[in-house]
C-alpha cells in the first residue's frame, strides 16, 4: 500500500460514522434551483482563479472521485498551479469540510468527497504541484511551490471554496471544518496558527508539525539501519529482530496497565532494558538474540535526536508496536512494501529524508546521505518558515471561537507522539485557558494515523461538531476496531490528555464500558 493509499484509508476511518441526524439536516435552500445554480457557476469570475470543470452530478459519476448524490462539481486552478476540486451538494447542511494531504502532497485527496452525501460542501487541493506524495522533486528551484505547500495553498483554496458556496447557495457556510493527519495534521495546525479565521473546527492527527526537523530525525534512524546504500537489501535490523524485540517488551510491560492485551496504554510506564535481550554468540545473527550492531542500532532509534552540540531537538521513539504490519517494518527497517520496492526506496524514512534534504534543504538533486556527515538540523532552519507548525499562541484562534482536536497514536513509527504532547503542553503553558478550545487524545497501540493493535476508528467529526456547534467539549470518546464484516471486535475509551483509559478490574476487556478515563 502506498503512503497516499494509507493516508486515504486513515481519512476514511476518521470520517467513519457521521451521525444520521447531521446527514438528515441537509436541505435545499428556499428558492434554490440546483441545475441553474451549477450552470451559473460557469460564468463566475474570481480573482486569480480559473475554473476548469463545472459539472452536475450526472456528468461526474464516471470519475474516480465521483459522489453518488446530487451535487455540482467545480474544479479549477488558483494562481499559477494550485489545483482544487469542490463538491457542492444540492441538499446542503450549511457546512464546509476540507481534507488535508499526506506526505509531500501533489494530488487531490478524494476521501473527503464522500462526505458530500452527508450534505457537506467538500474541498481538496494538490497544494500547487502534481506528484507522488513520496517525492519532493517538484520543489527544486521552485520557491512559489514550496510556499504553497508549506502554508499558502490550503488557505487560498478554502477562501475560493467559501466564495463558490456563497455564489451557489446565496449564503456563506455557517461552519467550516478541516481534518487531516500526518502532513494533513501539520496543515491543520498551520491553519490554526497562521489563518485562525479560516475554520471553526479543526482536527489535527499525528501532525508533522516540525517539518524542518523531520529529515534530520529520519537521517538518524536511516544511518543506524542502512549505514550505506549497500545495506538496502539487508538492513542491520531484521524482521526477526522486531519480532523478538516486540515480544520481550510486551512480556515485560503489557500488564502494567492491568490488562494483558498486547497494548501499552502509556509507553512511558515501560522500563524495559534492551540489555535484557542476550547478545548473539560470536556475533552470529539468530532469532533469539541481537548482535552488538543490532542492539546499538535499536538503542539509537529509541534515543532522542540531538544537534551538533548534543542538545535534544526531537524525542526518541517510544516502546510499542515494533513488529506490527505497517509499523517499523515500513517506516524504519523497510523492505516490507511492494510500493517501496517499486520506488527503489528501502524505507519511508529513507524516502522522506532523501527527498526533503535534496529538494527542500539543499536544492541539490545529487545529495547523498552516505557521503554527508552532518545532522541536517542546522541546514534545515530556513524550512521552518515555510511550514513548521509550532507556534504555541493560539489565542487568535480562540478569539474566533475555534476548536481544535489533536490526536496521536502511541505506536506511531513515523511521527513521535511525545512531540505532540510537548506541543500541547507548551500551548497550555502559554495560555492556561487553552483547554477550553484545544484537547489532545492519545490512542494506545495505534500506528501512524490509523491501524495497529489498538482501536483507531473514532468519530472525530461528531466530536468536533458537538464541541464547535453545541458547546459540548469532548470529555471521553470511544475508539473501535472492526473485522472485515464490519463487526466491532474491540472498543476502548480514549481520554483527553493527561487522562488515560484505566481498567475497572472487572468486565470484558474488549468493551469500553470496562474502562474509565482517569488521571495517572
Amino acid at each position: 500500500m502506498s503512503p497516499t493509499s494509507q493516508h486515504l484509508t486513515a481519512l476514511t476511518a476518521i470520517l467513519v460514522s457521521l451521525s444520521a441526524v447531521r446527514a438528515a439536516s441537509a436541505q435545499t435552500p428556499q428558492g434554490f434551483d440546483p441545475s441553474l445554480a451549477c450552470s451559473a457557476i460557469k460564468s463566475l469570475r474570481l480573482p486569480d482563479v480559473r475554473l476548469t470543470v463545472v459539472a452536475d452530478a450526472a456528468d461526474s459519476l464516471s470519475r474516480p472521485d465521483s459522489v453518488h448524490t446530487p451535487h455540482c462539481r467545480v474544479s479549477g486552478i488558483i494562481g499559477r498551479e494550485i489545483v482544487f476540486t469542490t463538491m457542492l451538494p444540492y441538499r446542503w447542511n450549511q457546512r464546509l469540510l476540507m481534507g488535508g494531504n499526506g506526505g509531500f502532497a501533489g494530488s487531490i485527496e478524494t476521501a473527503v468527497f464522500q462526505q458530500t452525501r452527508n450534505g457537506y460542501v467538500t474541498v481538496s487541493t494538490n497544494t500547487g504541484h502534481e506528484a507522488s506524495g513520496i517525492t519532493a522533486r517538484w520543489a527544486l528551484d521552485q520557491p512559489e511551490r514550496q510556499v504553497n505547500y508549506g502554508s499558502v495553498a490550503v488557505h487560498r483554496t478554502v477562501e475560493v471554496a467559501k466564495a463558490l458556496a456563497r455564489a451557489f447557495y446565496g449564503t456563506d457556510p455557517r461552519y467550516s471544518y478541516f481534518f487531516g493527519c500526518s502532513n494533513g495534521g501539520r496543515q491543520a495546525l498551520i491553519e490554526v496558527q497562521r489563518y485562525p479565521d479560516d475554520f471553526d473546527g479543526v482536527i489535527a492527527g499525528a501532525p508533522a508539525a516540525h517539518l524542518s526537523l523531520m529529515p534530520g530525525v529520519f537521517l538518524k534512524n536511516v544511518r543506524e539501519d542502512f549505514p550505506t546504500p549497500a545495506y538496502y537489501t539487508h538492513p542491520v535490523i531484521t524482521r526477526e529482530n522486531l519480532d523478538l524485540l516486540s515480544s520481550k517488551i510486551i512480556e515485560a510491560c503489557d500488564a502494567i496497565d492491568g490488562v494483558r492485551d498486547g497494548i501499552l496504554t502509556d509507553p512511558r510506564d515501560c522500563k524495559f532494558k534492551l540489555a535484557s535481550i542476550p547478545l548473539c554468540a560470536a556475533g552470529r545473527p539468530a532469532a533469539d538474540c541481537l548482535t552488538a550492531a543490532q542492539r546499538s542500532a535499536i538503542a539509537r532509534i529509541y534515543a532522542p535526536a540531538t544537534d551538533e552540540k548534543g542538545r535534544v531537538v526531537y524525542p526518541g521513539q517510544p516502546f510499542g508496536g515494533e513488529s506490527l504490519p505497517g509499523g517499523w517494518s515500513i517506516w524504519i527497517v523497510g523492505n516490507d512494501s511492494a510500493f517501496l520496492r517499486s520506488e527503489h526506496q528501502p524505507s519511508l524514512a529513507m524516502a522522506f529524508m532523501t527527498e526533503g534534504a535534496r529538494y527542500l534543504i539543499f536544492g541539490d538533486s545529487t545529495w547523498n546521505y552516505s557521503t554527508y556527515h552532518g545532522s541536517l538540523f542546522p541546514e534545515s532552519r530556513h524550512v521552518a518558515s515555510l511550514g513548521d507548525a509550532t507556534e504555541t499562541d493560539l489565542r487568535p484562534f480562540a478569539a474566533h471561537k475555534g476548536k481544535l482536536i489533536l490526536y496521536h497514536g502511541w505506536a506511531d513509527p513515523a511521527l513521535n507522539p511525545l512531540a505532540t504532547i510537548d506541543y500541547y503542553q507548551k500551548v497550555l503553558a502559554r495560555d492556561p485557558a487553552a483547554r477550553e478550545y484545544v484537547r489532545l487524545f492519545l490512542l494506545p497501540g495505534v500506528l501512524h494515523c490509523a491501524g495497529g493493535s489498538g482501536p483507531s476508528e473514532v468519530d472525530w467529526m461528531a466530536a468536533i461538531t458537538d464541541w464547535t456547534e453545541h458547546a459540548q467539549p469532548p470529555e471521553q470518546l470511544v475508539a473501535s476496531t472492526h473485522d472485515r464484516a464490519g463487526r466491532s471486535v474491540r472498543t476502548r475509551p480514549i481520554c483527553p490528555y493527561p487522562k488515560r483509559p484505566t481498567y475497572s478490574g472487572a468486565g470484558n476487556t474488549d468493551n469500553a464500558s470496562s474502562f474509565a478515563c482517569r488521571e495517572p
